[in-house]
């Protein structure tokens, strides 16, 4: 594999486990709640959303098999992190048993090693926004870690929650909303980036449908849509095997599918070996004699 496929599977890893969920190493499954969803207030939904979001200092997840299939490639392989809160987030890929590459996320850094082709590469968070279309940074990766999509909200917005309408649909709660796709910030590094993969160009300022299915029971996230109709693009997520972890609840098998005009990407995630106590430090050290490149 080259740097570019491994650090992909890195950031995949992360969009498949930290933005779509977590899991526990315990084995008590929760089966699907049968609580009957009552009509409720939007402002109501979000505050219980809210109340049940993860709260950490460390986290561990040891053991994550992931499967990948974009149609023309199907490949699988195992990665486990490491993260402490506001501070380090740490993704460690491994293919029969073989450390293939790591991935460092901190406040103000991105670092990779591949050990495969003996190189590296350290950056700001502008390849990883350009790569998934989207303004990132560590504070949003720390947000999404805790479950809470509504901590993705700009602080200095009043928190009205009148764009959401919520409806009832297959027994769950359903946040609903349109937004606009906004344009990420581009600097000269960015574009040449972006000139270099021959990505098509995104149209900005394009309404977004975003529809959240949330338990009536535990409010949990069950499903996440999101269909870009002016981009030809729609994002499914589906949470399952849920299990209990320190009173709280975390999916234990994530399928997310990715449909674009050049792609249909499926990824199914499996996690155990959950745990909320310190772990040593996965330091960022380049072994000798590797080379450092610049991603394009």
């Amino acid at each position: 594999m080259k740097l570019t496929s491994l650090f992909k599977y890195s950031v995949l890893v992360l969009a498949g486990v930290l933005v779509l969920g977590l899991s526990s190493c315990k084995t008590t499954r929760v089966a699907t709640t049968s609580a009957t969803a009552k009509p409720i207030s939007t402002n109501k939904l979000i505050r219980n959303i809210e109340n049940n979001a993860f709260d950490y200092k460390h986290l561990a997840i040891k053991k994550i098999n992931c499967q990948f299939d974009n149609g023309k490639t199907k490949t699988s392989f195992k990665a486990s992190i490491l993260a402490e809160k506001d501070k380090r987030i740490t993704v460690m890929l491994t293919k029969l048993n073989i450390p293939v590459g790591r991935l460092w996320l901190t406040p103000d850094s991105v670092k990779f090693i591949n050990y495969i082709e003996k190189n590296y590469f350290l950056d700001d968070y502008s390849y990883l926004s350009s790569w998934l279309e989207m303004d990132l940074d560590f504070a949003t990766v720390n947000s999404i870690i805790s479950n809470n999509i509504f901590a993705l909200r700009d602080e200095k917005e009043s928190k009205d929650n009148s764009e959401y309408e919520t409806r009832i649909d297959s027994g769950m709660y359903v946040l609903e909303s349109f937004k606009k796709l906004k344009s990420t910030r581009r600097n000269q590094k960015d574009a040449g980036r972006r000139t270099n993969r021959k990505s098509p160009k995104l149209l900005s300022d394009s309404p977004v449908r975003q529809s959240i299915y949330i338990d009536p029971e535990t409010y949990k996230l069950r499903k996440i849509k999101m269909e870009d109709k002016a981009n030809s693009r729609n994002l499914n997520i589906d949470f399952s095997d849920f299990t209990p972890v320190e009173k709280q609840l975390y999916p234990g098998e994530i399928f997310l599918n990715f449909i674009n005009p050049e792609s249909n990407i499926q990824i199914r995630v499996k996690l155990a070996g959950f745990s909320m106590e310190s772990e040593n430090e996965v330091r960022f050290k380049v072994p000798e004699k590797y080379t450092q490149i610049n991603i394009n």
